[in-house]
This record gives C-alpha cells, sequence and structure tokens, in this order.
C-alpha cells in the first residue's frame, strides 16, 4: 500500500477516534451524584474502548514513524531535489507525531479525570441485568429488587421488561440490540447477559440484595 495513503488513513482514524473521544467526554464529565441512566453508562464505556483504540492507532504512527527514518538514507538518493523531498517528508512526518503526542497527551489527562470521578466504569464491560416480569409495579419484590441493586452497582445496565402470560420468546434484539432470544418458560425470570452470553440466574436463589450483587461483580 502506498506509504502517503496509509498515514493519511491512520491520521483520519486517530482525528475521529479523538472526536468521539471528546463528545463523550464533555457527555460525562459534568454529570454529579449517581444520574446513571443507560446512554451515560454506555457513553463511559464507549471512553474506556475509545482511548485503547486512540492509544492503538497513536502506536501505529509511531512503528511508521521508525520505519520511515530506517528507509531514509540520503545517501542512496541520486539528486539534491531527491534529498530534500525525503527529508522534507521527514520533517513534516515529525511534526504530525508531535502534534499527536500533545493530543494524546491532552487525552490522557481526560481519561485519567475519568477514572478517578468513576472507577467501577473503567476496564470493564458492561453486563445488562435484565428482568422479564409480568408486572412493573414498583412494589413487585422482584422489580424493587432491581432497582435496588441498581442503586447499588449502577456500572451495569438494568432493564425490567413487562411481558404478557402468553408470551413464549422474547427478542433481546427489540430492547437490548443484541441478536439473542429468550424462550419464556415462567414469569418472572432473570438473567445477566455479558455480550452475546446469557445466564439464568434462579430467582429462587437470590434472597436479597447482596447475592445479586455478589454474582455480578
Amino acid at each position: 500500500m502506498n506509504f502517503n495513503k496509509l498515514l493519511l488513513d491512520r491520521i483520519d482514524n486517530f482525528v475521529i477516534l479523538s472526536k468521539e473521544f471528546d463528545e463523550n467526554y464533555k457527555q460525562v464529565i459534568g454529570i454529579s451524584g449517581n444520574k446513571f441512566d443507560d446512554t451515560v453508562i454506555n457513553c463511559l464505556y464507549s471512553l474506556t474502548k475509545n482511548y485503547i483504540l486512540l492509544r492503538s492507532e497513536h502506536g501505529n504512527l509511531l512503528l511508521m514513524m521508525d520505519k520511515f527514518k530506517d528507509q531514509t538514507n540520503t545517501k542512496d538518493l541520486e539528486t539534491d531535489d531527491d534529498r530534500i523531498n525525503k527529508l522534507y517528508d521527514l520533517s513534516t512526518f515529525s511534526s504530525i507525531i508531535t502534534n499527536t503526542n500533545e493530543l494524546i497527551n491532552n487525552i490522557d489527562f481526560q481519561y485519567k479525570r475519568i477514572a478517578i470521578k468513576y472507577p467501577k466504569f473503567i476496564n470493564k464491560k458492561p453486563l445488562t441485568v435484565l428482568l422479564l416480569s409480568d408486572t412493573d409495579n414498583e412494589e413487585n419484590k422482584y422489580v424493587k429488587l432491581i432497582k435496588n441493586v441498581k442503586q447499588h452497582s449502577p456500572e451495569n445496565i438494568y432493564k425490567i421488561i413487562k411481558c404478557n402470560k402468553t408470551d413464549k420468546k422474547f427478542k433481546c434484539d427489540k430492547v437490548l440490540g443484541i441478536n439473542l432470544t429468550i424462550k419464556i418458560t415462567s414469569l418472572p425470570m432473570l438473567y445477566v447477559i455479558n455480550g452475546i452470553n446469557i445466564v439464568e440466574i434462579p430467582l429462587d436463589k437470590i434472597n436479597d440484595i447482596e447475592t445479586l450483587t455478589n454474582i455480578i461483580k
């Protein structure tokens, strides 16, 4: 692949990821207390993902710089114009690296602020705790349980879905955006979902908030 084209692609990726990081950062840095909804939680997890990808792209640029230096041997160039052009390219590339270094340092500072403010959300993929129930009444034992656990462990995503007793299946893509279908055998039913992995939690084993909290740690 053409070196200049590859360099431009890397820079474009870096810029796009930087903008995504900045947008997510602005959304969550000003949140106070425990005002976490699903959008905020996903935004916090996206920050970590963006940060890792940004660091990866920065690493790719550093490797390209080293490779470019290794290939820049002005002694082998036949004309002064070739030599000048090669050194010009090297100087331009060095400026790009300097700019990306400054940007990644700023992003480091922002990410550390997020890590200090929301330590539970860093370096952890969000779990989804899903309750399928024939009622969403807040006085219901299991509905109340989910809401209480959410207060205790806000770093997870919690969904309470009201189903009819005649429902046979629940398609997760409608609510969770993942390609899973749950066969409803009885209500209520409790699930913990990690990516595309889903585990049913027998409700007769859940005696209190602490029991469920320990399961989803």
